[in-house]
């Protein structure tokens, strides 16, 4: 990009000095694409919404208020805590799965949600290898993460009917990868802990109106896990350098 002189350098100053809590302030990231090149920008949240929703449709069936997958034909792609301990192989192969089917429309529409808001702007900012590691290694992390956390106090420390089911179903879908990539997100804020607050809250009032289940866990661990990968291991990106009047670089 080619400024001219203080018009320029203004806009290099607004740039640079954008509010604290709003990621990529600092300068850093891959400039804004357009969005006529917004799909060669971000192709593996877009590959795999597609790919997603592309599963579900032939495999829903009509529940009560809802339309949900037929657990018995794709059982063996779902993962299940027990095979931690009980078939670690089967846990590490659907582990692979489980992130692309999404169990009900609801998931799947929270999912297109949160990857279409988060999951593009990142990508568009960080770049698609990035993207990729980030949504399945911090699905991976989220799902051992809260498989570790069921297997020391179920049923030892704690018995009851609420971890009893969390023991006993399958789990699937994109959200814990999407969180992964919101903590990635508030990572690249100067002032990331506005943000983490943000989500977190957003978690747990989903939680008291609507989902009484173990999901936090997930949720939770792989929002930390993205964010301090993201915070401590991943350089931020660094756009092309600027080339001001008088042939120097920014």
């Amino acid at each position: 990009m080619v400024t001219d002189g203080p018009t320029g350098a203004m806009a290099s100053s607004r740039r640079d000095h954008g509010p604290a809590w709003v990621p990529w302030t600092d300068g850093t990231g891959r400039p804004w694409p357009g969005w006529t090149r917004l799909p060669r920008a971000a192709p593996s949240v877009l590959v795999y919404l597609v790919l997603s929703w592309a599963l579900f449709l032939p495999a829903a069936e009509r529940t009560k208020g809802n339309y949900t997958i037929d657990q018995d034909r794709v059982l063996a792609f779902l993962y299940r805590i027990p095979d931690l301990s009980r078939d670690f192989p089967r846990a590490l192969r659907s582990l692979a799965t489980a992130p692309f089917l999404n169990h009900n429309a609801v998931q799947l529409v929270y999912v297109t949600v949160l990857l279409l808001l988060i999951g593009l702007v990142f990508e568009t900012k960080e770049g698609t290898p990035r993207t990729i590691g980030l949504f399945f290694g911090t699905s991976f992390a989220g799902a051992l993460g809260a498989g570790l956390l069921l297997h020391i106090i179920y049923p030892e420390l704690l018995d009851n009917g609420f971890l009893d089911h969390a023991w006993e179903r399958t789990w699937s879908g994109g959200s814990a990868g999407a969180f992964g990539l919101m903590g990635a997100l508030a990572a690249r804020a100067r002032m990331p802990w506005l943000l983490l607050a943000v989500f977190v809250a957003w978690e747990l009032n989903v939680v008291w109106w609507y989902l009484r289940e173990f999901t936090p866990a997930f949720h939770l661990t792989a929002l930390l896990v993205g964010y301090l990968v993201t915070r401590y291991a991943l350089p931020p990106r660094r756009p092309p350098s600027t080339v001001v009047a008088g042939g120097g670089h920014a």
